[in-house]
């Protein structure tokens, strides 16, 4: 059934429902049929006064908050609707109570009144409704549109610091650098392939931090101490994608890089239950403006897609000490949806 159609059908069901309502008021008990004509004889003043009232006074008038307009609109619907009563109350001569024209507000005025209220009832809470329809809708299409922005953001920033590598290897002429590539083909691939969905396996999101710290330990060799533990049944669960690595890259780049010894970094995740647990510990440079924790685009867009993403669904605590920088990320992650695995497959066969 089409919009126009059920939009048809209610308004007939309502007026039906108007005519019985007031065929009781008439004595539908003693004679149903009298009633029920007696009260048809009224329907041409409510339909007057109703549609005039929801498609001309409300939409032009109340809801542009031209309050004086509409009163006075109203005013004269009624004193129309009341003419309507006396003229109809003169064919109604059958009927001993309502021989003759008399004019009476409960008679003329009330019953008019009464089912206007109803009908711009169901008027005003279907505009409230779309409304706030359409206010969601934009706020969705807005988050959206943010993340999407993050995203293209978080991307340019991460291929810079990781081409900077590549570059300082290939001046070097070093045999490193053909496997620095193979690992960023990796991570492009990941990109492009991957990242655009709303979830991905937390088992591929550790993969590509994995991948991202072989490229530093490339890039640090001796000079950097690294710690890393991985717990838990990752592989049943789900993440946001790109979400943990800013926070490994600003270790490097904002803690390890700045110092000119020897550099650690200690990164352990684990699942208990559904939680996910992260904690980044990197050594920083104790003196003052050395070793900033404050990072760059990509740890301030993971804190926003964090706030929109899993709101109320995270604790993510930052502390710098004397000579550490920490991490502490408590994160709410959901079961892994069997729609990411066949996506998955599909990029693997491209």
């Amino acid at each position: 059934m089409s919009a126009k159609l059920k939009t048809i059908g209610l308004h007939i069901l309502f007026w039906i429902l108007v005519v019985m309502y007031f065929a009781w008021g008439f004595g539908l008990g003693v004679d149903p049929m009298k009633s029920i004509l007696n009260a048809m004889f009224f329907l041409p003043g409510h339909l007057i006064m109703v549609y005039s009232l929801l498609y001309f006074l409300v939409p032009t008038f109340l809801l542009h908050r031209k309050y004086l307009q509409f009163f006075l609109g109203f005013i004269f619907l009624i004193m129309v609707c009341g003419i309507y009563t006396v003229v109809a109350q003169l064919s109604l001569t059958s009927d001993p109570r309502l021989q003759g024209a008399s004019f009476t507000v409960g008679r003329n005025i009330l019953p008019f009144i009464h089912i206007a209220a109803i009908a711009a009832s169901i008027k005003l809470l279907k505009y409230w409704y779309l409304q706030r329809k359409q206010t969601i809708e934009a706020e969705q299409q807005r988050t959206v549109a943010e993340l999407r922005l993050l995203k293209t953001q978080l991307h340019p920033h991460f291929l810079f610091n990781t081409l900077n590598n590549l570059y300082s290897h290939t001046l070097e002429f070093s045999p490193k650098s053909p496997q620095i590539v193979l690992k960023l083909s990796e991570l492009l691939r990941f990109m492009i392939y991957e990242s655009n969905t709303h979830r991905i396996s937390l088992a591929r999101e550790v993969e590509l931090l994995q991948n991202y710290i072989a490229l530093e330990k490339m890039r640090y060799g001796d000079r950097l101490e690294l710690s890393v533990s991985i717990s838990g049944n990752i592989e049943a669960f789900q993440i946001a994608p790109l979400l943990l690595l800013p926070f490994l890259e600003n270790a490097f780049k904002h803690g390890t890089s700045k110092q000119i010894d020897q550099c650690w970094i200690s990164f352990h995740l684990s699942l208990d239950g559904s939680l996910l647990k992260f904690v980044l510990i990197n050594s920083i440079d104790p003196e003052p403006g050395k070793g900033t924790t404050k990072g760059g685009i990509g740890l301030s867009n993971v804190m926003r897609r964090l706030e929109i993403l899993y709101k109320g669904k995270y604790r993510l605590v930052k502390e710098k000490l004397e000579e550490v920088y920490v991490i502490n990320l408590e994160l709410e992650v959901e079961i892994l949806e069997e729609q990411y695995l066949d996506n998955l497959q599909l990029t693997k066969s491209i």
